[in-house]
């Protein structure tokens, strides 16, 4: 539970962390997904890159470095999502027939590409932090903390 959590949150802050390929058309098709819907009506760098130059003060070169780190992992991201989708989809039928094997060994394999996803975020913002400035860093680690502690917050309000 714990790990779908994680990955929940880790996809949603990449996911936002992503520049878009392109604008979209008024001719959208509706073979598209809503989810490439939503990438192609997001501003180029995503909203995560506008709140991060906003907050910490970032200089048109550190954005532009922050947007093609960002777009970097994006990248690596994207190659791991056909795998996801097919254990998603292996443990939906596994579940279903109610093989338990198969769930233990679905659930092994995607701890593993779990691990690579967060290996790929963790490693896109240390790349992004060493890029900021000492009084930029302070920044970023103190709204980091004060993330953390909100979100524990909304937890234990939930929960309790």
């Amino acid at each position: 539970m714990k790990s779908s959590i994680l990955l929940s949150i880790l996809a949603a802050g990449i996911l936002a962390a992503q520049p878009p390929a392109q604008t979209a058309t008024p001719q959208s098709t509706p073979a598209q997904t809503q989810s490439q819907m939503r990438g192609k009506n997001r501003a180029m760098g995503g909203p995560m890159l506008g709140r991060l130059t906003r907050r910490l003060g970032l200089s048109p070169d550190q954005a532009s470095q922050a947007k093609s780190i960002f777009a970097n992992a994006r990248s690596q991201r994207q190659s791991l999502a056909p795998q996801l989708k097919a254990e998603h989809q292996a443990l939906k039928a596994a579940i279903q027939s109610g093989n338990e094997a198969q769930i233990d060994q679905i659930t092994s394999q995607n701890a593993q590409l779990n691990a690579q996803a967060r290996a790929i975020h963790a490693k896109s913002m240390a790349k992004f932090y060493s890029i900021l400035t000492p009084d930029q860093k302070a920044k970023f680690d103190n709204a980091r903390v004060n993330a953390a502690f909100r979100g524990r917050a909304r937890m234990l309000r939930k929960n309790g």
